[in-house]
């Protein structure tokens, strides 16, 4: 290296901040600022989540060298737009102790691989909740449904159980084409009246059939 050479590296080693006016960014990320100094290209510093847009004021620091640094959105450059947080690769947000509360009139959480909600209790409480999705499982010790009206509508429905009791205070009422009711072993009917009626056939067999 020449004598010549070393106040250029000399300049280019001083630190260097100000304020700046974001003109462009590009793919990567990378903002071309506006500054006293002329035209300068920054990186966002890992300290400053809120991601910077064209028009925003900024705060930049660094060198020549090493490189210059958004480090802050002093003002942006159109109020009514989105205001994105950035977080660097597998970020985490975290609070050591106490409560963390995110408050929005339109709270959306999207995990465009996975979403995972872990917790040792859980409450949710809304007042009208939709849900849509191509599969879903439930595992549970217990569960527990009280609901004024309960509408459900399936092409199929399937259920599995070792043992089942269901209780129904007024009219239980069940119409289909056809019915099939089989017992392995006995099957019940008993009321104070009960009434079978068929237009064309009423059928009874067994090895011993006992009326009355």
């Amino acid at each position: 290296m020449s004598t010549r050479d070393e106040p250029l590296m000399q300049l280019c080693a001083m630190p260097l901040h100000g304020v700046g006016t974001v003109t462009a960014i590009d793919h990567s990320g990378l903002c071309t600022l506006r500054t006293a100094q002329g035209e300068q290209v920054a990186r966002q510093a890992a300290s400053c989540l809120l991601a910077p847009q064209a028009g925003d004021r900024v705060w930049f620091a660094g060198d020549l060298e090493q490189g210059l640094y958004v480090t802050a959105i002093l003002e942006r450059g159109d109020p009514a737009s989105e205001a994105r947080v950035r977080l660097p690769a597998h970020g985490t947000l975290e609070v050591a102790e106490g409560a963390l509360t995110l408050r929005a009139d339109a709270l959306h959480l999207v995990g465009r691989q996975q979403l995972t909600v872990q917790a040792d209790a859980a409450a949710l409480c809304v007042g009208k909740l939709t849900g849509v999705g191509r599969e879903a499982t439930w595992s549970f010790g217990r569960i527990k449904l009280i609901g004024e009206l309960i509408e459900s509508f399936a092409e199929r429905v399937i259920q599995f159980s070792r043992w089942s009791q269901r209780t129904v205070d007024g009219i239980d009422q069940v119409r289909a084409s056809q019915i099939d009711y089989r017992a392995d072993q006995t099957m019940q009917l008993q009321a104070e009246n009960l009434v079978a009626n068929a237009t064309k056939l009423v059928k009874a067999d067994g090895d011993q059939i006992h009326l009355g």
